[in-house]
């Protein structure tokens, strides 16, 4: 059963990843809405973009819910005391990951199908950023810090692990956590855009595939347990 939720949460978070792919893409020709968040453009992507991308969402939090008591019973097969810093820190992002990814992901693509439809109906982009500022602000600032405050104490957590060699890993899987892979795929974001690559928007998969590759981490620290 362990087996199958880490596996299970792999794919539903390396699934999520991709539903970041359609949150992200900005098609190239339109001007730039709500502080470059979005583009005008959007008003021609097919609305299915953001229905498939909130699925996929969905998916995240059920993935995270097989997950997360899978990589605390991995934790405490290896040995990792429940009094440490590091199990109480993956213990916390571990029981809010669940809602986090689900709300977060919502929110996204509730406000860029809004936008899309107010542009549909012909709302100006000064008139689109006037009206939908705020309400953008107000509705994606409180999951940016919930995320943060879920990623940080997880990604510290595992570095720690993999650096003391609790979970038998190389030293280079350091990388598969949330913040590792976030910042990693931000650096080839930024040399992409650097490089005026139309395909930066898929290094906005960073955080889902860092939570997805955590998993296989997780999966080959049983593995070499036994």
């Amino acid at each position: 059963m362990r087996k199958k939720a880490l596996l299970f949460g792999f794919a539903a978070l390396f699934l999520c990843g991709i539903g970041d792919w359609l949150i992200g893409y900005d098609p190239p020709g339109g001007e730039n809405l709500i502080f470059g968040i979005s583009n005008t453009a959007i008003a021609g992507l097919p609305t299915w973009f953001y229905i498939l991308s909130l699925g996929f969402g969905i998916l995240s939090g059920f993935g995270c819910m097989a997950f997360a008591p899978a990589m605390l019973e991995v934790l405490d097969e290896l040995g990792v005391s429940r009094e440490t810093k590091a199990y109480r820190a993956f213990r916390f992002g571990l029981a809010s990951a669940p809602m986090m990814f689900v709300s977060f992901h919502a929110a996204c693509c509730i406000v860029l199908l809004l936008i899309q439809a107010a542009l549909r109906a012909g709302l100006d982009v000064h008139a689109a950023d006037d009206v939908f500022l705020l309400p953008a602000a107000a509705s994606l600032l409180p999951f940016v810090v919930w995320c943060f405050l879920c990623d940080i104490p997880v990604t510290a957590a595992f570095i720690v692990l993999v650096l003391k060699g609790r979970l038998a890993l190389p030293k280079a899987a350091v990388v598969c956590c949330p913040m590792g892979m976030s910042l990693t795929a931000k650096l080839i974001g930024a040399i992409l855009l650097a490089a005026n690559s139309k395909y930066a928007f898929l290094t906005a998969c960073g955080e889902s595939w860092g939570w997805a590759f955590m998993c296989l981490a997780f999966y080959a620290a049983s593995k070499a347990k036994r």
